[in-house]
Order: structure tokens, then sequence, then C-alpha cells
């Protein structure tokens, strides 16, 4: 009885959200043709930039815009997915390297969170505060992922993204298609080994998943890089967040459809202009999430709120809002039967869903970096998960960092930037010193008589200097 009156007031609840969309879709939506023309006269209000490279990343068009204005080349590829969904992936290009003097076993590869795309780690108020920028300054070959269905990867072979069809995937299809096809790729045009993986929010989630269900896949990973890794998100707190989490799979189509999420924050960002929308963002963020965002100044909110919104499909928010609710990371848990999915305690009885098994994944060196304040992350069920590599694992806990902070903090380079790339290169100067790919306690005592130095900076020079070619097999993926 109880879980029909649940879902009675779910159902009147979306009812009012029902006709909230239906104003706006009927009186606000027709006001974006005038989007063109707010433009032209700047009726949405001129912004005061601090410097030039500011204005000109708050502007860029795309991933080539921003990587032009802090001086550095870009090349765009194009991957194709064994379920034909076409991705477009970046490789980061340092003008002072040519691809011949690059070290092929120094590839590292980022990866995105949800309602976003590449641009994500690109969008740092100044060029230090860009960690790709940083590592492809040092020689490393800088590859960015995007996920089917955001700006960069709209595109199948098959099916039109008008079509529902298209929308059709979540966090399943990332971890069993997007990441490993990616990484292939990758992998495959570098002639590398292995590489690095940095992800930050979803980015995190989505390859744990991936490694869970692919064996060979985790061999090719050389260090894996979780920056606000949400593994199980916390609840939400927020009334509102609260209801929509709460809600069946299909009350929630019901609200937003199944194609595209929320497709219409860009026009707004258009119509409110860059320091409007910032202001929308920022409260926002307080609003749903609690977050205050006290760390990252107002010049970092411009550069980075301007591009942090891209689509992507209602259904892999479902998915999430699932694991919040079960407290489990599993695959999204297809409604059996209308009659069953109306009363959660029967269809708990009849399915299953199946999860993404993290605890098999073993000896695969991890950083894991996190903000104390941070609601999202669970970071004492993400150690139970990964109980069975946590010899492997750093826990690096920020204080005071919420959930954004690792990306844009005042500090971010200090706290975050600098141990991940020693971390990087303390374990490329180890494999060239020893060919192996992952060392444990023992063998990390054994690369410092090896290297007198402490400093890993120091290591990595002495390997260069030494340039020690070490064979890596080839594992099919």
């Amino acid at each position: 009885m109880k879980d029909r009156l649940d879902s009675l007031v779910l159902f009147l609840l979306s009812l009012f959200l029902r006709l909230v969309l239906w104003v706006f879709s009927s009186v606000v939506f027709p006001l974006f043709y005038a989007v063109p023309f707010i433009e032209k006269f700047n009726i949405a209000g001129a912004s005061n930039y601090p410097n030039k490279l500011v204005e000109e990343v708050v502007n860029a068009a795309d991933v080539t815009d921003i990587c032009h204005a802090h001086g550095y080349e870009v090349q765009e590829h194009v991957v194709k997915t064994q379920d034909n969904y076409l991705l477009t992936i970046h490789r980061i290009l340092n003008p002072e390297f040519r691809s011949s003097t690059i070290d092929k076993e120094k590839v590292v590869y980022f990866h995105h969170g949800l309602l976003t795309n590449s641009e994500l780690f690109l969008l740092g108020e100044t060029t230090g505060k860009c960690l790709p920028f940083l590592l492809a300054d040092r020689g490393y070959d800088v590859w960015l992922g995007n996920n089917r269905g955001n700006k960069y990867s709209r595109k199948h072979i098959n099916l039109s993204s008008k079509d529902v069809k298209f929308w059709d995937f979540s966090l399943d299809e990332y971890a069993i298609f997007d990441i490993p096809d990616t990484l292939k790729y990758i992998l495959d045009t570098t002639l590398a080994g292995q590489l690095t993986y940095i992800g930050f929010s979803q980015g995190s989630s989505q390859a744990l998943a991936a490694f869970s269900i692919n064996p060979q896949l985790r061999h090719r990973v050389r260090l894996f890089v979780g920056l606000s890794p949400p593994l199980i998100p916390r609840s939400l707190s927020h009334p509102v967040a609260r209801f929509l989490v709460r809600s069946s799979a299909e009350l929630l189509y019901c609200i937003f459809g199944r194609r595209a999420i929320l497709p219409f924050v860009v026009i707004c960002q258009k119509l409110l202009g860059p320091i409007n929308y910032m202001r929308v963002v920022d409260r926002s963020l307080i609003y749903l999430f609690n977050w205050k965002s006290k760390r990252i100044n107002e010049t970092q909110k411009q550069v980075g709120y301007t591009h942090m919104f891209s689509p992507s499909s209602v259904k892999s928010v479902v998915h999430w809002f699932q694991i919040i609710n079960n407290k489990r990371f599993q695959m999204y848990q297809e409604e059996i039967s209308r009659l069953y999915a109306s009363l959660p305690s029967l269809h708990g009885k009849l399915h299953r869903c199946a999860p993404f098994p993290v605890q098999v994944i073993e000896k695969m060196p991890m950083m894991l970096m996190y903000g104390t304040d941070d609601i999202l992350i669970d970071m004492d069920l993400t150690q139970q998960k990964l109980k069975g590599n946590m010899g492997d694992v750093t826990l690096h806990p920020l204080a005071g960092y919420e959930h954004m902070d690792p990306l844009w903090a005042d500090d971010v380079v200090d706290q975050v930037f600098t141990p991940i790339i020693e971390r990087i290169e303390e374990l490329h100067a180890f494999t060239n010193s020893t060919g192996k790919s992952s060392p444990d306690s023992k063998s990390l005592s054994e690369a410092a008589t090896v290297f007198p130095e402490t400093n890993a900076t120091s290591m990595y020079m002495s390997c260069m200097g030494k340039n020690l070619d070490v064979p890596t097999s080839k594992l099919s993926l």
C-alpha cells in the first residue's frame, strides 16, 4: 500500500513538472529565435575580461579555438565504436615537440564527466592551470576523449541524433564500447604498450566500470587517476533532487523525454551572456548541491562555466539515479514490467541487475583525489568496493575541496596537478629502468637505489638521458 501511495505522490509531482516544462516550451522557447538579434546588438550584456586569453577562451567555439588561444595545435580523430557511434577525440600537439621525438610510451588520456566534453580539462584561467598543457610541455602525448551524444560525438553510422534510439545509452555503453574502443584506437595509433588514464567524476566511474568487465583492458593502463570519482554517489539532500532521484525511470522519461537532457541550456547561455550565465550556474550549484565554490575565483568561473555543459542522454542520468537509490555500482536496470515497476519490492524479487564488478580489479596503480567537502563522494564505500586493489591505490583527500575544485581551485596546481605529474613520471622512470609496468613496494625500494635522487623529475630525466627502450607486449583489447 505504501508503494502505491508513493507512486501516486510522484505522479502528481510529475504532472506539476510537466506543466512547468509545457509553459517553457510554449512561451519561453519561442524567444530563442531572437538569439541572433540579441547577439548582434549585444543586449545580453558586455563582459569585462581581465586579459586577452580569458576573452579568447570564453568566446571559443570549440577545442581547436581553445588550444590555439593557449598556443597549442590539436588534431581531431574519429573513433568508430563496435555499435557504430562515431566519437571525436582530440590530440594535443606542442609545437616545440616533433612526433618523432616523443617517447611512444608517454601517452596520457583524459576523460570528462557527466554533461561535459573534452573542453573541460582545457578551461583553466591560465595555461599553467590546464593539466593537459603541462603534460604536453613535458613531452607527453596527450589525448582527450568524448562520450557519445555530446557536442563532439552526435553521429552514428545508421541513426540520426533526432531518433529516440540514438539516445538509448547510459553508463553501460560508455563502459562496454566508448572507453575500450577509444583506448584501443589511441594505443594502435601511438603504438604504445600502455597509457595513463585521468578521469574526472563520471570519467573516472565509467573507466572503472570498463576495467571491471574487460580484464585485458586493465593491462593496458599504467596508471589510473580519478579526480572526484563518484563510484556510488551519496544521496542528494535537496527536495527537488531527492524527488527526481527516487522517481521511477518511467516517470523521469515522462518528465524529460527520451532524448537529450536539458538541450536548451546552451541557448540559455547565449541569451544570458557569459557573466549572467556564470551567476546562474553558481547559484544553481549552491541551490541543488550546496557547493559554495569558494576556492574557485570569479575569472575561473567565467572561463569554466561557459563551456562546462554538453548534452547527454536522459537515460544516462536515470542510470545514476538507480545507482544512488540501490547503493550499488550496477548496470542499467531495465523495467521488466509496468506492473512491477510500481511495486519495487516485487521487482527486486524478480530481477537482480548485473553489477560492474570493480572488486575484481587488481594490481592497477591508482590515484584517487577527492574533496573532503564533496557531498557526492563516499570514499569509505569506494574503498570497500576496491579492497582487492587497495594495495595499489593512493588516496589523496583534499581538505575543503568540493566536486569541481580538483579542476579549477586556486591552488589546484600545487595540490592536484603536481602530485599527478610526479606520480606519472615516477612510473615512467621505473618502467624504463626495469621493464615492469606497475611496481610493488619492494620494486620501488629497488628503484630508489637505481635512482638516488628522491625527486621524481630527476628520476625521469635520468631515464631519458639513458634513452632506454623497453619492449612491451601487445595485448588485444
